[in-house]
């Protein structure tokens, strides 16, 4: 019995210690559809170099009759954060500065949330490159950094196509 709550404790404690290194960046990829369009998509929680969540989506959308779309959304905090629309976001793959248009609509009301099109650089990128965000604020520039197993997801989305 002593052996059997001693085993026990063990896996808590793994488990435990896995759950605290696992947190660092929780994803997820996920498909859905409807009568018009079909979406995969990659939700990620990241925190910035301030130590501001995020929640970061990556996602490809594939309207009927329409080119397929890759996008990137960040949704920081309201009220912590106001992103600079007027700005690109930028991507540091290695030692390369990209830039990514903010196609976030002028009639969205949310100023804590940019939308950008990653469909134009993602043949700059390679499936091994280590990815930063910099993303400009009304107060600043923030980092976030994208974990490699997220950048995976991002390439699994971006290469999935649906079954029609």
């Amino acid at each position: 019995m002593e052996n059997l709550l001693r085993l026990w404790k063990t896996y808590f404690l793994v488990g435990l210690i896995w759950l605290f290194v696992s947190n660092s960046a929780l994803a997820s990829v996920h498909i859905y559809s409807d009568q018009n369009s079909v979406l995969c998509r990659s939700l990620s929680r990241l925190q910035d170099d301030s130590n501001r969540a995020w929640q970061v989506v990556f996602y490809q959308r594939f309207p009927l009759g329409q080119p397929n779309s890759i996008h990137l959304r960040l949704v920081g905090f309201p009220d912590a954060v106001t992103i600079d629309h007027a700005r690109s976001l930028e991507v540091e793959a290695n030692r390369s500065l990209l830039s990514i248009e903010d196609v976030t609509s002028p009639d969205f009301p949310t100023a804590h949330v940019g939308e950008y099109d990653f469909k134009p650089i993602l043949t700059q990128l390679d499936t091994d490159t280590k990815l930063t965000l910099i993303l400009h604020l009304k107060s600043g520039e923030v980092r976030l950094r994208i974990p490699q197993e997220t950048a995976m997801e991002w390439w699994r989305v971006a290469s999935w196509r649906p079954d029609r």
